[in-house]
């Protein structure tokens, strides 16, 4: 095993993140390499370290000035003008204005289309039929708005010379 995949399995073995069959593995060759054990203390004290040196640094660390000059920062800012203002709104909210605004233009559209129901009935009333030898006569009435009132339709056929109406 090379030494970089080899120090990695060490570093894995050291936090813990080796499954059980693995870590038996890797503790029986560091039993049986000094290199190893040397390797595996080595970290044990660069993690001591780190611990004590992380510890101490956040004890001495202060925050305040921190603050203070997130709060210049916050001060300093000139406020936006007009058109900076606008552009951003624009930039924001457009996409959803214009959204809302195509929604409406076509529901107006689709609600002033004139109504797609049914054909009105033809409730015409045959009044009289006659047929002869040569022609067929029928009346009927179409019932009418009360403004225009009914509609009668006189329709006279002949017969043809080959018999056809």
């Amino acid at each position: 095993m090379s030494g970089r995949k080899r120090d990695i399995e060490l570093q894995r073995y050291f936090d813990g993140e080796l499954g059980p069959g693995q870590t038996r593995k890797v503790h029986q060759r560091i039993q049986a390499s000094a290199e190893d054990r040397l390797r595996l203390e080595s970290l044990g004290q660069l993690h001591e370290l780190l611990n004590e040196n992380s510890a101490a640094a956040a004890d001495e660390a202060s925050f305040d000035q921190l603050w203070t000059r997130v709060q210049a920062g916050i001060n300093e800012q000139a406020p936006l003008g007009a058109g900076e203002r606008l552009t951003y709104w624009l930039r924001r909210y457009f996409p959803v204005v214009a959204t809302a605004a195509a929604a409406a233009v076509l529901a107006i559209i689709l609600l002033s289309l004139p109504s797609l129901d049914k054909p009105a009935r033809n409730d015409a009333q045959i009044e009289s039929l006659e047929t002869g030898a040569e022609a067929m006569s029928t009346i009927f009435t179409i019932p009418g708005s009360k403004e225009l009132g009914n509609t009668t339709v006189i329709w006279v056929s002949e017969t043809s010379a080959e018999g056809d109406l």
